[in-house]
């Protein structure tokens, strides 16, 4: 039985608006997805289109988001990604159907070419403090604000962990990137290892990260 009045299911394709806008609420101030834009009155606007493309792009082939759920309500109030190892690649035919020529044609291919740079030098900075390429990414995290503190952040994500550990596996290993300190205390609590920490320069940028591991 669940501590919480909740559920936790597969995200419906139906509902990745309302889950970007919920990642935007949850990101908006992160220092690096910050320096991918600009201009920041267009902040918000691009980030949206970033996590509903992001949402499409990763889910096109096999689900790898979840959602928590308020039973009775249907509200969602918690969302995460787990991406299998080796991540998932889409295909050249995916880019044309999440509307790529409109983004560039109002953010222009700078930010574009920030955005994707950004995301691939990420995971290459934990692929090397992990030492190997086979891991499980966990990404794209949040909770609505007022539901923060109540256990129901922690319960999401034990519960991920907890299934991961049920099944037939050949990877071992579950890693994620963070850039806020407060993240780094509550995956701690969770069982996860910081590998290392500091100040990256991504092209003329620079922001403070955090990678992090568990074992299963």
């Amino acid at each position: 039985m669940l501590p919480f009045n909740v559920q936790i299911e597969e995200l419906k394709k139906d509902e990745y608006e309302k889950v970007a806008a919920m990642l935007t609420d949850a990101f908006e101030s992160n220092p690096a997805y910050a320096l991918i834009f600009a201009r920041k009155d267009k902040l918000r606007e691009g980030l949206l289109w970033l996590f509903k493309t992001n949402l499409f792009l990763i889910n096109r082939r096999m689900p790898v988001t979840k959602v928590v759920r308020e039973k009775g309500t249907g509200k969602i109030i918690g969302v995460f990604s787990l991406l299998p190892p080796g991540g998932v690649k889409p295909k050249l035919g995916d880019y044309f159907k999440i509307g790529l020529p409109g983004f560039i044609s109002k953010f222009g291919f700078r930010t574009l070419h920030k955005m994707l740079g950004m995301d691939s030098y990420n995971k290459e900075l934990l692929t090397n403090a992990i030492g190997i390429n086979e891991y499980y990414y966990l990404s794209m995290v949040a909770i609505k604000e007022e539901y923060r503190g109540t256990g129901i952040g922690s319960f999401m994500i034990s519960h991920c962990l907890d299934e991961l550990r049920s099944i037939e596996r050949d990877c071992n290993i579950v890693g994620l990137t963070t850039q806020l300190p407060e993240n780094v205390t509550f995956y701690s609590r969770l069982g996860f290892e910081k590998l290392d920490e500091g100040e990256v320069r991504f092209k003329q940028d620079c922001y403070y990260n955090y990678n992090m591991r568990l074992d299963l």
